[in-house]
């Protein structure tokens, strides 16, 4: 696995191919009454939930402004929101305050953050970059 170096922190460099490490499976949810996907995560991935990590990928808005964004392996023509990827190639970013702006969709970028792995939270994605800082 690669590290990059960034001042006295190292974070993990996370590639799209490690978030494959994922099952998942259709679970009704008496919540929402409908069937959602629920992930299980392989050890690859467990071994980085909570880790420092770096992601590149394809900037897409959630919100007209600016302040949620996802991830994506795919540009948007082509994501899990739009062009029929699976859930494993988007990850949330929750922005840390020095990174808020807005982002054109389809930027290429990276970020740095705190990987947590979702599971069972309906509202969220499965991948969470928490604390995301563009690098």
């Amino acid at each position: 696995m690669t590290s990059i170096s960034s001042g006295m922190s190292a974070q993990k460099l996370l590639t799209w191919d490690q978030l494959t490490d994922v099952t998942f499976s259709k679970v009704y949810d008496q919540e929402t009454g409908i069937e959602l996907l629920t992930a299980t995560f392989g050890p690859t991935l467990k071994a980085l939930d909570g880790e420092e990590v770096v992601i590149k990928g394809y900037i897409i808005p959630l919100d007209p402004l600016g302040t949620q964004y996802v991830i994506s392996r795919n540009p948007m023509a082509s994501c899990f929101f739009c062009g029929g990827s699976g859930p494993e190639t988007v990850a949330e970013l929750k922005l840390h305050p020095n990174s808020f702006r807005r982002y054109k969709t389809d930027e290429v970028l990276s970020f740095k953050g705190k990987l947590q792995l979702n599971e069972k939270n309906s509202t969220s994605l499965n991948y969470v970059i928490l604390n995301a800082e563009r690098l």
